[in-house]
């Protein structure tokens, strides 16, 4: 039982002796690369941003040319009296000659260059630009979100990982501390001093250990594939991580700190820009009862018509204006001030609920910040009965089961120690997403009370 226990011990143990080492930054990094969704994000930001230069061009002058080649079935053109042309003086009997003359040629080609700079459609122009621009900024803040969704993420699954390595270690520990439990309740009952019962309830308990651990190896392989996955590593890569350093930050009241959320928070940005570009589309609405002026200079060139030069040249206006269409400028301008209504409520739930996720924030890091005193506390009881236990064993006044199960102790009490910074820590990182905040430097909020710094 020993040697099969110690295999299984080994072979979990293999695949970390060729594991790939693996920080929280460098995993947070590889995710921000890699991820699917970030980079569709950044993409968008992209098509956002050739969006609005797109419209701005709509600002400047623009060249039409034109070109049209004819070749009629018929000749074209009059016939008319010598009188029109100017023979009427002959006298009788000389009668009115009809004289065909062709107008234009069978074969006609006529093109134009037409230059047209918009007037007043530059008012609805800059809406477009306006409302280009808030895309924009849309893109951008959805960006952000999801790199600070995304880096939470990987945060959540770094964690998980140690913890439930941590948790595996313990459980593997139990195992040998179950057998000799065993091993002494048979002595026991060998030697007349228990029941056989007892060392039924030891192998059940062995059982039990040993169901602990195979659930620990799954637990600990399921967390590790998620990991690979979203940092873009082959699912079945090993990893060495290493328990990232305690974060220091400073203080911050929860009105300060939902403050810095109003003013960062990448919703809180988005929901902005969506008021703005409601804003310019009730104004582009607006700036339909304007009529449309353009300042046009045409040159033309044209073969086919005798009595016209064949190339010429024009400068002048054009305008054009909607008289009549049945209300539906008055019902557009009403849509989009319905739409602007909706995107000013929308920022007032974004900020309410933002305002509840921080103050929830800060309780969840000041409980959790209790907790790890008291995990720590708890592993510190841990130590000093291993340490009692070992004593006892080494001078043959205790079982080596009760040491072994000291140690098996020890560990589970380490598991729930880095359970609770995990805690702790994934409390500060909502926070700091919450805050819009995606990395580590400067502005970071602590709970109500002194400024926290894990030991």
């Amino acid at each position: 039982m020993k040697f099969l226990l110690a295999i299984l011990i080994a072979t979990i143990s293999l695949p970390l002796q060729a594991a790939r080492p693996l920080t929280l930054e460098e995993a947070q990094q590889l995710a921000a690369q890699n991820n699917r969704v970030l980079i569709m994000a950044r993409l968008k930001v992209q098509e956002a941003s050739h969006k609005r230069a797109g419209a701005r061009a709509d600002y400047f002058p623009k060249a039409l040319a034109n070109a049209n080649y004819l070749s009629f079935n018929e000749k074209l053109g009059s016939t008319i009296t010598a009188g029109e042309l100017g023979l009427g003086f002959l006298p009788p009997p000389f009668p009115s000659i009809p004289v065909p003359i062709n107008l234009v040629k069978q074969n006609l080609f006529l093109g134009g260059v037409t230059v047209g700079q918009p007037l007043t459609q530059l008012i609805k122009i800059r809406q477009s630009v306006n409302a280009a621009a808030s895309d924009e900024e849309i893109a951008k803040a959805q960006s952000a979100t999801g790199r600070h969704e995304v880096r939470y993420a990987v945060e959540q699954l770094y964690y998980a990982v140690l913890i439930t390595q941590r948790q595996r270690s313990a459980a593997a520990a139990k195992v040998p501390a179950a057998e000799e439990l065993l091993q002494d309740a048979r002595n026991a009952v060998e030697t007349g001093n228990a029941l056989p019962v007892s060392a039924i309830g030891r192998r059940v308990a062995l059982l039990e250990a040993k169901q602990n651990l195979q659930a620990a190896v799954d637990l600990e392989a399921d967390y590790s594939e998620a990991l690979n996955i979203a940092i873009g590593l082959p699912p079945t890569t090993a990893l060495s991580l290493t328990e990232p350093e305690r974060p220091k930050f400073p203080l911050l009241t929860p009105e300060e700190a939902v403050r810095q959320a109003l003013e960062h928070s990448p919703e809180v940005t988005e929901a902005r820009a969506r008021i703005d570009k409601a804003r310019a589309g009730v104004r582009a609405a607006q700036a339909d009862y304007i009529p449309e002026v353009t300042v046009v200079a045409q040159y033309f060139h044209q073969a086919g018509v005798p009595t016209l030069p064949g190339n010429f040249g024009a400068v002048g206006a054009s305008a054009t204006y909607t008289v009549f269409d049945a209300g539906k400028r008055r019902d557009l301008v009403r849509e989009r001030k319905t739409l602007l209504a909706q995107a000013e409520e929308n920022l007032k739930r974004v900020e309410d609920g933002l305002d509840q996720q921080v103050r929830k924030s800060l309780r969840t890091m000041d409980r959790s910040f209790q907790m790890v005193n008291v995990a720590r506390e708890a592993i510190a009881l841990r130590s000093e009965g291993e340490r009692l236990a070992k004593d006892q064993y080494e001078l043959g006044l205790g079982l080596k089961s009760a040491y072994t199960e000291s140690q098996g102790a020890r560990l589970a009490a380490e598991a729930d120690l880095l359970r609770a910074e995990a805690g702790w820590r994934l409390g500060l990182a909502e926070l700091r997403k919450q805050l819009g905040q995606a990395d580590d430097s400067g502005g970071l909020a602590a709970p109500p009370g002194e400024a926290r710094t894990i030991q």
